[in-house]
């Protein structure tokens, strides 16, 4: 393993080659610690200095290798969100989260840190990518933000899918509620794509997948057993999705078994089902999503 500091970020950012292969960007300020992998752009860890418990939700499993995806954190799902639209053929979630990215620029302003990440081609033989490029905007400071830059270099008109996988950590997903979307209507994954309305929180005692459609709506996590709330607001969305396999689902799922299901809630950003984009020859899209944790009297940790 070798580390080096990255120009910019005035000590808070090394750059390391790990032993498993990938790179990792990690931050520290007193504000703030955060990981992410070069591949895909992803955030694995971040915990603000204010919180007593981390903001995200990494598998124990999660295999660490070269083009295989990582379970947790948050992932970009890009060109398409969901299993490939024809004619393109390849991984669930599109590409970008395998892809190689780059770090163009690190900047620090007091105690937030910001990197500016590219994505490269995808690697040979995944498929053939869009004329089109995309970014990502990372700052790290007493909150998480991200924004995804997409931008059409084509001469045609784009239409594509996106989201911010958020695996967001809590203590027992049972036992909190979702806030935020009262009214929006959704299609129901796990229910052949029927149609809903959600009425008041969101509570969970069954696997759930659902994209809640044409909402913009700040969401929020109440988690009674590590005493906090997380808040997740965004912009350049018009799609929420939220989604827990539970147990049976999660032991479907390779880098997923065991009881970690129980610990992560998926709440994710993005433009999905009849909220695809379509984005004109030579114009950008821009999806952002910030994260708050506030810790409530009486915090459990953990």
């Amino acid at each position: 393993m070798t580390a080096q500091h990255v120009p910019g970020s005035d000590g808070a950012a090394r750059l390391v080659h790990a032993a498993d292969g990938l790179d990792y960007l990690h931050v520290e300020t007193p504000a703030a610690r955060a990981t992410v992998c070069l591949q895909g752009a992803q955030i694995l860890e971040y915990a603000s200095a204010a919180s007593a418990t981390p903001l995200l939700w990494m598998s124990e499993t999660a295999v660490r290798r070269s083009g295989h995806a990582l379970r947790g954190g948050i992932p970009i799902c890009w060109p398409w969100f969901g299993a490939a639209p024809p004619p393109a053929r390849g991984m669930q979630h599109g590409y970008a989260r395998t892809a190689p990215w780059r770090l163009d620029a690190a900047r620090r302003s007091g105690d937030e840190v910001t990197l500016d990440l590219r994505m490269l081609a995808p690697r040979a033989g995944e498929m053939t990518p869009l004329q089109a490029q995309a970014e990502l905007c990372i700052r790290i400071g007493r909150s998480l933000s991200l924004e995804l830059r997409t931008r059409n270099l084509g001469q045609q008109e784009l239409r594509l899918t996106e989201a911010l996988h958020a695996y967001l950590r809590v203590g027992d997903v049972r036992r909190v509620r979702l806030g935020g979307l009262d009214g929006a209507r959704y299609v129901d994954k796990l229910a052949h794509g029927s149609a809903g309305v959600q009425h008041g929180d969101l509570r969970f005692e069954a696997a759930v997948d659902r994209m809640f459609v044409g909402t913009e709506s700040e969401c929020v996590i109440h988690d009674p057993v590590l005493s906090r709330r997380i808040f997740i607001t965004k912009f350049g969305s018009q799609s929420t999705v939220v989604w827990n396999p539970w147990q049976e689902g999660a032991d479907a799922i390779a880098d997923m078994r065991g009881a970690g299901w129980q610990r992560m809630l998926c709440v994710e950003a993005g433009n999905v089902d009849r909220d695809a984009l379509c984005i004109a020859a030579g114009a950008e899209h821009r999806l952002g999503a910030s994260y708050r944790v506030q810790d409530l009297p009486g915090q459990a940790g953990g």
